[in-house]
């Protein structure tokens, strides 16, 4: 099994090895449904003030925008026109972030978790910022996690639990930090990750349904998307994993899903390279039953385009859309704008080659924990 190091040192070979874009240029395609309202790129000019490597986003109840700056080892918040309002995280001591990840925010108490996964631990602060608690409780037995332990790569609110993605499955926390359901198969009695239906590959991101109670998971290893209902069973699955290293599906690596208001799923894939990004790229738009609708988004530096794209957010009080665009080292804000391009002729076949809906497969054995 591989371990973290390799795992990343095969991501960064894959993405070092991608189809170089075009240059830079100002506009898009004719049709092109991504129209850009700003780029954060940072606090300042110094060089500890930049935007460097970010990996999450987030919208709070008030618009304002909670990004992962990974690289610098903290979160930054701004407003959607790019207006610096604070940074979280960056101050030693308990509430310290290392590799911030994902970030949600609960509606109901304004409380902000933050997913660090080499901290091994989501962090909890108030909506300005103040650290507050970490998860798990530190009387959490750890055996729970299994063999690689807690590695929260996303984290989001679900029926008054915590839910967040590791990289065996999903684990569901009750308000005080303890472990109370688990997501994800086990293996010989070890919570281990894996290829099979039921299990999971560190899923990078993951989305909730408030409606349907539905969660929609990136499972990025296994190069699929996963949906699951409100008691854990599996409803469907696109793509497949690898089989003798190659990539037999249609997803390259989807690292970022969130809902639309029109109830779709917008998922981001990371290594769909193209340079015109109309009818394939990097957002792939499926329907809540899992039907390809939509892809765009181009690859490249310029306005509009994206390099290894993370995760991806929604303002629900606007129409703004946001992703941590983590090779340009820069957030892009935008509006998408109807109608968008149909599939390629070329993608299109290959998709439903790797969709199926398991029967009687269930992430977990216990009671729902979300209801």
């Amino acid at each position: 099994m591989l371990g973290l190091a390799a795992i990343a040192l095969l991501i960064l070979l894959l993405w070092l090895l991608r189809p170089q874009p075009a240059g830079p240029g100002a506009e898009g395609p004719a049709g092109y449904p991504i129209q850009v309202v700003t780029m954060i790129t940072g606090r300042g000019a110094a060089p500890e003030d930049l935007i460097r490597s970010p990996l999450g986003v987030a919208f709070d109840r008030d618009g304002n925008l909670w990004i992962s700056n990974t690289g610098q080892s903290r979160v930054d918040v701004f407003r959607p026109d790019g207006t610096y309002l604070r940074s979280v995280g960056d101050i030693p001591g308990p509430g310290a972030l290392y590799t911030p990840y994902g970030i949600v925010q609960d509606p109901a108490t304004g409380r902000v978790y933050v997913a660090d996964y080499a901290a091994r631990k989501v962090l909890v602060y108030s909506p300005t910022g103040s650290y507050v608690a970490h998860f798990p409780a530190d009387d959490q037995d750890l055996d729970v996690f299994g063999a690689d332990g807690f590695t929260p790569y996303d984290v989001q609110v679900a029926g008054g639990r915590i839910v967040v993605s590791s990289n065996d499955g999903l684990y569901f926390f009750d308000q005080t930090g303890h472990v109370v359901a688990r997501w994800g198969f086990t293996y010989k009695h070890r919570n281990v990750r894996g290829v099979e239906i039921g299990m999971f590959n560190f899923p990078d991101a993951f989305v909730v349904d408030p409606e349907s109670g539905r969660l929609y998971v990136a499972d990025t290893l296994n190069r699929r998307v996963v949906a699951l209902g409100p008691d854990g069973r599996w409803l469907w699955v696109s793509g497949r994993p690898d089989a003798k290293g190659k990539i037999r599906g249609f997803w390259q690596l989807p690292r970022g899903i969130e809902l639309g208001p029109d109830g779709n799923l917008y998922v981001v894939d990371t290594f769909r390279f193209d340079q015109k990004g109309m009818g394939t790229g990097h957002i792939v738009v499926l329907s809540p039953e899992g039907e390809l609708l939509s892809e765009f988004g181009r690859s490249g530096s310029d306005v509009g385009a994206f390099s290894f794209p993370e995760h991806i957010a929604r303002d629900a009080g606007s129409d703004l859309w946001a992703i941590a665009d983590r090779e340009n080292h820069r957030v892009v804000v935008f509006r998408l704008v109807t109608p968008y391009p149909e599939v390629d002729d070329l993608q299109a076949p290959k998709y439903p080659k790797g969709f199926t809906r398991p029967t009687d497969v269930w992430a977990t054995p216990s009671p729902s924990p979300v209801g």
